[in-house]
This record gives structure tokens, C-alpha cells and sequence, in this order.
């Protein structure tokens, strides 16, 4: 008679299982796609960053919050490889990015794409400045349907990171993507 219980319960433990690990899978694929896009801003957040950090803030965009969030790591570390930043006058000097974003997409697509992932490479260069909880600024932004009431479409996230800028450069240097004399901070 246990043996029949057991045969029972087996299946629906390992089906819950499964679907567990498949909706968790279908989240994340959600959350890289939008990462992906890499629509975000980047600034500067202060000139408090100790020598070879640089102490920013992330604007993502997402429809989903959490999404926007979790994936502001991904896009401090993007903006410095790729787009730099302004001074914008809070006592910060502007970055110039450390290469050029044609080159991934040709060169070292492989690469970024991998470094970018979850467990990927990028996380050992940048931590959370603030509680992201408490540090964290969060618009709802909507459109202005001509007379029609204003409908959200994603929120804005700013996030405020610090990203180790001189160990990153160097690890893309040991890697070969960036040339060791090249100039960027």
C-alpha cells in the first residue's frame, strides 16, 4: 500500500519540479531579453568612489519592476565598456567608454554574450552602493492617449552601483578584447 503512494507522489513531486524550473527559466529569458535591448541611461552619481571605482546610477526601463532592477548590475557594467558618461557638474569627471559597441558586435559577440549572463563574468565587477530597497529612485512612466486617460507602459528604475573600473579593464585586457594601451579613463 505505500509503494502506491509513493508511485503517486513521485510523478507530482518531479511534474512540480519540472514546471518550477521552466517558469523560473521563462522569468529570466524575460529579464535578459530586456537587458539585451540595453535600454538605459548612465551618470554619474558623485565623486566618492575610492581610487578605480566609479560610483554611478543606472536608469533601467522595464515593465516590470523587479526586472528593472535586477538587471541595473548588467547595465552599470555595459555603460562603462560601452557608452561612458558626462560630468554633469556633481564634481565628477566624464568616463569615455573603454571600446567601441561596433567591435562586440562583429569581434567579441561570443564574448559579451557570456559574460553578460547571470553567473556570468560581469558580476565580480560591480556591488550595489545603496540598500536597493531604500536606494532606489522609481518612476512610472505612461503615454498621452490624445484625450484618452495617460496608460503606463514600463517603469524607470534608478539604481545607484559601483563598478570596479580599473579591474574590469584589466580583465578585458588579460582577455584580449581591449588593448592595454588604449586610453578610456
Amino acid at each position: 500500500m505505500k509503494d502506491n503512494g509513493l508511485k503517486k507522489t513521485v510523478p507530482f513531486l518531479l511534474f512540480f519540479l519540472l514546471g518550477t524550473s521552466i517558469f523560473a527559466q521563462g522569468k529570466q529569458k524575460k529579464a535578459d531579453n530586456d537587458t539585451y535591448d540595453w535600454e538605459y541611461n548612465i551618470e554619474c552619481y558623485g565623486n566618492t568612489a575610492k581610487q578605480g571605482y566609479k560610483l554611478v546610477k543606472v536608469w533601467s526601463y522595464s515593465k516590470e519592476r523587479g526586472v528593472a532592477t535586477s538587471q541595473a548590475k548588467k547595465n552599470a557594467v555595459h555603460g562603462i565598456i560601452f557608452k561612458g558618461f558626462t560630468g554633469d557638474g556633481r564634481g565628477c569627471k566624464s568616463s569615455r567608454p573603454l571600446m567601441n559597441r561596433d567591435m562586440t558586435d562583429k569581434e567579441y559577440k561570443d564574448f559579451f554574450r557570456d559574460f553578460f549572463l547571470d553567473d556570468g563574468g560581469y558580476a565580480r565587477f560591480v556591488t550595489y552602493a545603496t540598500d536597493t530597497k531604500g536606494g532606489t529612485e522609481v518612476q512610472k512612466l505612461v503615454r498621452n492617449k490624445k484625450e484618452k486617460k495617460e496608460k503606463f507602459y514600463q517603469y524607470k528604475i534608478g539604481v545607484v552601483v559601483t563598478v570596479a573600473t580599473d579591474e574590469l579593464r584589466k580583465h578585458l585586457e588579460k582577455e584580449g578584447i581591449i588593448n592595454a594601451l588604449a586610453k578610456g579613463f
